[in-house]
């Protein structure tokens, strides 16, 4: 079932022009895709060449990424929500600026007060500092926070974005913490009871 308020967010900011630079280098807004229902929701930095093209965040390598460790804990892209923290690909894959989060941020907050999320899963520093307003994802990864948005209690929990194990060359270390990031992920949901909700 749809979530029309989801839908008309999506619709008041398909053409965003807060960010000239971005506006005059970007194909589209990458808004977000997934579960409009879900109580999951996953946040990442930006848009990348593949999601700038395609519309979708995460369709690229780093999605791929994503997707193999949703599915070691029994997950799919079905249960979540997945967003950015700035919906415009930054020209050559540039760290956002402070001004281009600050103006994306509205939308961010409009989007989690409508979906309400139960568990937030910020992917990399920038999602994390935007949500949690600390620094140090190799300190914070796989970590439980409890933080109110709105008026609910929310756990987010950081992980390592998957574009650090791809530039690592595929570290399998690195990946090992990866994927006990996604088992803290799915405990977590089970404990608010979500995995049940999902298969039930």
């Amino acid at each position: 079932m749809p979530n029309a308020a989801l839908t008309a967010l999506r619709e008041e900011y398909k053409n965003c022009q807060r960010c000239p630079i971005l506006v005059k280098n970007r194909t589209q807004v990458v808004f977000g895709e997934g579960n409009p229902k879900a109580k999951i929701v996953f946040i990442g930095e930006a848009p990348g060449a593949n999601e700038d093209r395609e519309g979708i965040p995460f369709c690229g390598a780093s999605g791929k990424i994503v997707n193999e460790l949703l599915a070691s804990v029994s997950l799919s892209r079905e249960d979540i929500f997945i967003t950015n923290t700035i919906m415009c690909r930054p020209q050559d894959n540039r760290n956002p600026t402070t001004e281009e989060v600050q103006n994306c941020s509205d939308r961010l907050d409009q989007l989690l007060a409508i979906m309400q999320p139960e568990v937030i899963v910020t992917i990399g520093n920038f999602a994390t500092e935007r949500i949690l307003k600390k620094k140090g994802i190799t300190t914070l990864r796989g970590k439980v926070f409890s933080t109110t948005i709105g008026k609910q209690t929310v756990n987010v929990v950081p992980i390592i974005h998957p574009a650090s194990y791809l530039y690592s060359g595929r570290n399998p270390a690195l990946y090992k913490k990866m994927q006990e990031d996604f088992q803290t992920i799915a405990q977590t949901c089970k404990e608010r009871s979500i995995q049940r909700r999902l298969v039930a």
